[in-house]
């Protein structure tokens, strides 16, 4: 768990943010907002909303949801790597092989089985532990699909040295980028790194603001070019 002192990217997201569209496309009015729903009833925690020269909407979200989950498996495969009891089942299974072995004369066939067995144990222990890893990397991302918008962000309360010689953060960030999903992070000296842009998406059917409970609050606010910082 985060300590109270450490930086939270709930604190910095939404300045960034407005920062990076007015710097990146020029926006002059961005409606932020926070907490708002999707017509299905799901919540996106920020939305960035402005309007484009040829008059379009552009609608950004971001989302903290299972961010803390994500940092802490982050955090721990930096520290700790694969869970070493993944060791335990060579010698497990050595042991239970010449145990087997002595018990049945075996012989030197035996102990070559025994020990094909132990290294192939081994490596498929490491198997379904890298497998089980990403697979939960991939369902605490799921969450960011049922959120409609132009481009997609994700934050973490999490230092950039966490991305580091770290496999598990290279595949989140690498799956983020197929995704199309932008990562901001911020650690414990309160700066906020970009270390992934979103790709950006276009609505099929009118604007993605649509789909979303405020739409007509929001697109009065953006049609009269009105500043609005929502709670």
């Amino acid at each position: 768990m985060p300590n109270p002192q450490e930086s939270k990217i709930e604190d910095f997201a939404f300045d960034y943010l407005q920062g990076y569209y007015t710097s990146q496309q020029g926006a002059k009015n961005v409606l932020i907002s926070r907490s708002e729903k999707n017509k299905q009833g799901i919540e996106v925690e920020g939305m960035f909303t402005f309007k484009h020269p040829d008059n379009t909407i552009f609608l950004a979200t971001v989302t903290f949801k299972n961010s803390q989950k994500l940092t802490d498996l982050l955090t721990a495969y930096k520290k700790q790597g694969l869970n070493k009891l993944r060791f335990l089942t060579p010698v497990l299974l050595l042991m239970l092989g010449v145990y087997a072995s002595v018990q049945f004369k075996g012989g030197i066939v035996g102990l070559a089985v025994t020990c094909v067995a132990a290294v192939a144990g081994f490596i498929l222990h490491t198997y379904l532990l890298k497998y089980y890893l990403k697979r939960r990397v991939n369902n605490l991302l799921d969450v960011l699909k049922m959120h409609q918008s132009n481009e997609q962000w994700l934050g973490l309360s999490i230092s950039s040295l966490v991305f580091r010689n770290n496999n598990l953060a290279s595949y989140f960030l690498k799956l983020c980028q197929r995704r199309g999903i932008g990562v901001i992070t911020v650690g414990k000296r309160a700066k906020v790194v970009l270390m992934q842009e979103p790709r950006t998406n276009v609505s099929r059917k009118g604007d993605f603001l649509s789909h979303y409970v405020s739409e007509h609050s929001i697109r009065k606010a953006i049609q009269d070019n009105t500043i609005l910082r929502v709670a």
